[in-house]
């Protein structure tokens, strides 16, 4: 280490550009101007993005590095967020936005990977699917049954494995019918399509959705009970309950040359429209009407691959994340009233803390419209995105009839 003395005597170089703003010429107040735009304008500045840790506000530690992916998100009727994370052990947690918290209700299972697979059957019951982690130790494909305390709302009551639909195999998607209380899903090596009755316990097997096993792991209860998913060369397939059978329905838009390599990447249904969007390995959102089965094409909103989470907002407005693995997430935003499709930037929260988000594989609308996304890094929390108010556009007032003026 240099002495006090040596550093005095050391001629350091001058700057070439001066320091104080009055000193600048006209080309460099225009470049600082340009970089100081560039710096800003990576983020999302539309709206308010803020995270919790999943822990209880700096009294609880948060679930540890290598544990906390949060590849799984549900919601419940009282608009409370459930999470499960991904890694060495799976946890599930719960968000309360009355209460404005995570709580960590438990360990699920070790070495454990949920992604797409956590449904709520009921405010006090959590169904979770799971599979190996980084193919660690023996196969995992059980069904998780999560019972909530009636008397404590933020722990577990009881945690227990119930079946294992495909033997020898994970559990890749899950989705669940209200209606009836049947669990759809499919295995994660052959892609297995299977029902599981959750008041009888009793799992049915219908074979493969994919003939040579190329699958998306996502799957969607439509408004008329039938289920929706991806295959091989991007063909959207559904599933017909009353007549139990598993058909092609439609292809999703892709670059020319790469429809073989090309798949769904996720899917979200506007409940109000009956419209399902959908976004694919290639970063493209793509809509898909089922009573017209018109597919449509609605861009590429960044130049990155895939789309790794989406959901409709309670306007109508589609929000998804758009990036690959070990890449930098933007959220997006499309707007079917306008159809204006934008990026709206690279996720930053300022408040609980300071933090990038980069990876996200799970988002979901929240009662009041909030969006909420699940970072999937070695170190994640729960992202929050509150899309801004809109100002009302100005209209010509029209006067009123002679019976109703004053």
């Amino acid at each position: 280490m240099l002495k006090e003395e040596e550093l005095k005597k050391r001629k350091w170089p001058t700057p070439k550009l001066p320091i104080k703003p009055e000193k600048l010429t006209e080309e460099q107040r225009i470049l600082r101007g340009i970089m100081d735009e560039y710096t800003r304008d990576i983020y999302v500045r539309e709206g308010k993005v803020i995270l919790r840790p999943l822990g209880w506000k700096g009294i609880v530690k948060p679930i540890p590095p290598e544990e906390c992916a949060i590849t799984s998100l549900a919601k419940d009727s009282r608009g409370r967020i459930f999470g499960a994370t991904s890694g060495r052990r799976s946890h599930l947690f719960v968000y309360d936005p009355d209460l404005d918290y995570v709580e960590d209700m438990g360990v699920l299972e070790e070495n454990c990977y949920i992604k797409h697979s956590l449904v709520v059957c009921s405010d006090e019951h959590i169904i979770a699917g799971t599979r190996s982690y980084k193919s660690t130790g023996s196969p995992k494909g059980e069904i998780i049954s999560c019972i909530i305390d009636p008397d404590d709302p933020y722990s577990l009551l009881e945690v227990s494995p119930v079946t294992t639909p495909v033997k020898g195999e994970g559990i890749a998607a899950l989705t669940i019918d209200k209606s009836k209380n049947i669990i759809y899903g499919l295995s994660s090596e052959s892609g297995t399509f299977f029902t599981y009755d959750v008041d009888s316990g009793e799992v049915k097997l219908y074979g493969k959705v994919d003939e040579i096993g190329d699958f998306s792991d996502v799957l969607l209860v439509y408004t008329d009970g039938c289920v929706y998913g991806g295959k091989r060369c991007g063909l959207l397939y559904k599933y017909d309950p009353d007549q139990e059978k598993i058909v092609s329905v439609a292809q999703i838009p892709s670059f020319r040359g790469r429809s073989m390599y090309n798949k769904v990447d996720s899917l979200a249904l506007d409940e109000f429209t009956g419209i399902i969007y959908g976004g694919s390995t290639d970063g493209i959102l793509f809509s898909f009407d089922p009573q017209s089965g018109e597919i449509i094409c609605l861009g590429k909103p960044t130049p990155a691959r895939r789309v790794r989470a989406l959901t409709v907002g309670n306007d109508g407005v589609v929000y998804g994340i758009s990036g690959d693995v070990n890449g930098v997430a933007h959220l997006f935003r499309y707007d079917p009233e306008t159809r204006d499709l934008r990026d709206l930037g690279v996720l930053r929260a300022t408040s609980q803390r300071w933090w990038h988000g980069y990876e996200f594989d799970a988002a979901i609308t929240g009662l009041h419209g909030e969006i909420y996304l699940g970072e999937s890094d070695r170190i994640s929390h729960l992202f929050i995105y509150f899309p801004p108010i809109p100002k009302r556009k100005s209209q010509t007032q029209t006067p009123l009839p002679r019976s109703l003026e004053p």
